[in-house]
């Protein structure tokens, strides 16, 4: 099986989440959070800090859907780390490039119920 580097529960999903989701945009966010970013994100409550950090391979577990990692921003570990904060794009443009905090992800998209864990693992 997988060897998951982070755990978290899903709290809630806001509002416009579910839309930016079916569109292949997952943004996720650990509590607090600032409340003008909330109706847009999965907010979620992590059980610790990353014990690795992300890398093209990995895998992103969430409820019944399964992301393989493409590519990895500059940012996205530190971001994850402390703000439990990632975004996620899902089969993105290949002519969009990389954002610093972005993750790329391949896969099916599917928006997580609450409850739901949200594992990093390696493949």
């Amino acid at each position: 099986m997988n060897d998951s580097y982070y755990t978290s529960t899903i709290l809630r999903v806001g509002d416009e989440a579910a839309d930016l989701i079916t569109g292949g945009l997952l943004i996720l966010f650990g509590e607090p959070l600032p409340s003008d970013l909330e109706s847009l994100s999965v907010v979620h409550s992590p059980v610790g800090k990353p014990a690795l950090e992300m890398r093209p391979g990995d895998e992103v577990l969430l409820g019944d859907t399964r992301l393989t990692i493409t590519a990895v921003g500059d940012l996205a570990h530190e971001n994850l780390a402390t703000l439990g904060h990632i975004v996620i794009y899902v089969d993105p443009d290949p002519a969009a490039g990389l954002l610093p905090g972005a993750v790329h992800a391949k896969g099916r998209l599917e928006v997580p119920p609450p409850g739901a864990e949200l594992r990093l693992a390696r493949a």
